[in-house]
């Protein structure tokens, strides 16, 4: 496919370029205890598209979330550990499952996704395909098959759930030969570099968190909240450096927008948590970048079903095309900065060659010391 025209553009005129693809922004959530994080997160929604700022979230939920812990041992742990397991606990009290039921009804009325995260948070890089079957049958049971009296019924049902990540990044090959057999259409538990285009696992999508260089410190970092977390703090509270945290995550954030939307227009991977890190830092950090991007021209805030459907309408061609910048000039965007922040404007060349340049993968060492503690986390700050 040719480019339309090699003509200089301006933001307004971005529309108007059909070789252009949209800029995905995808911004999601793993876990879903929090029944305030779960009204504050639908609350900013509904505030970012009254400032002109529309976006939708992809929840990924955690089936023991909607299981009282009275009744935790209907929940067969995979891989002989028993029932009643779990890494990050259960749902509590049927009356706290019966609101959090009516948090994640209300999101999907409003547009957001609901997606999964598995059930008791394990790692399953060495699970059996019959472990994984196992997963993902219970966590259909858990959310969707068990009535219980006092709780409302989910108004999302097995099949609308198409989307995983699994716990901790832990994936093998039977997930993937699974997957497709479950009714899953795209999986999320991969990182790749940044300016990364999709592609299938078999007859799945990979839709992968970036690996990133963190701003201003030269070190790599996964677009995750969690692994900020870690390389801020090694994972343990330190409120007091809450403003120069949020400040680094936020320029990584912008880095690794500017240059795909300038560039090749790969998808932006955003995977948060239900949890308040570091005095909050990251959760605002998402916002302030939420609202600075998701106005742009030809941006996409959307649920990784809006993505998934875009690249379903692919031909290989335009893919291919995708994949390789074959399109119109980058158009003239606005600055990427808070005014009130006392930063000057960020400059587009400043991490754009750091972000095309082919870079190293992450270790697995290095995944590994990054997750390895997530549950602890997760269960110190109520995720």
């Amino acid at each position: 496919m040719a480019a339309c025209g090699t003509e200089e553009t301006t933001a307004d005129q971005e529309d108007f370029l059909s070789a252009k693809p949209p800029q995905f922004v995808m911004l999601a959530f793993d876990g879903s205890l929090s029944l305030s994080f779960w009204q504050e997160s639908r609350d900013f929604a509904k505030a970012a598209a009254a400032r002109g700022a529309p976006l939708k979230f992809t929840y990924f939920a955690s089936g023991v979330y909607f299981t009282p812990e009275s009744s935790k041992r209907s929940y067969i742990a995979p891989a002989g550990k028993g029932p009643g397991r779990s890494d990050i606990g259960f749902g509590g009290t049927t009356g706290a499952v019966a609101l959090r039921y009516g948090q994640l009804n209300a999101a999907a009325s409003e547009g957001h996704e609901i997606a999964s995260h598995g059930n008791g948070h394990f790692d399953g890089t060495r699970w059996t395909a019959d472990d994984w079957s196992s997963e993902f049958d219970q966590f259909n049971t858990l959310m969707f098959e068990t009535p219980r009296d006092g709780v409302p019924a989910s108004t999302a049902h097995s099949p609308d759930v198409v989307g995983y990540r699994a716990p901790l990044l832990g994936q093998n090959a039977a997930l993937y030969q699974m997957l497709p057999t479950l009714g899953f259409r795209y999986d999320t538990s991969k990182t790749a570099r940044p300016n990364y285009w999709p592609e299938k696992i078999g007859d799945v999508w990979n839709f992968p968190l970036g690996e990133l260089n963190m701003s201003g410190s030269g070190r790599r970092v996964l677009s995750m909240d969690y692994n900020f977390y870690v390389a801020h703090s090694r994972g343990l509270p330190d409120p007091a450096n809450k403003a120069k945290y949020k400040q680094q995550m936020l320029d990584t954030y912008r880095g690794y927008f500017t240059s795909n939307y300038v560039g090749n227009r790969a998808p932006i991977h955003i995977g948060h948590h239900f949890s308040r890190w570091n005095g909050g830092a990251y959760w605002e950090a998402m916002q302030e970048f939420a609202l600075e991007v998701c106005g742009q021209p030809n941006v996409r805030c959307g649920t990784y079903k809006d993505l998934l459907a875009f690249m379903d309408g692919l031909s290989p061609e335009q893919l291919a095309d995708y994949r390789r910048q074959a399109f119109s000039p980058a158009a003239a965007i606005a600055p990427i900065v808070d005014p009130a922040s006392g930063f000057g404007e960020i400059k587009v060349h400043d991490d754009a060659a750091a972000h095309d340049e082919p870079q190293e993968a992450l270790s697995e060492a290095e995944l590994i010391y990054m997750a390895k503690s997530v549950p602890q986390a997760l269960a110190r700050t109520n995720e």
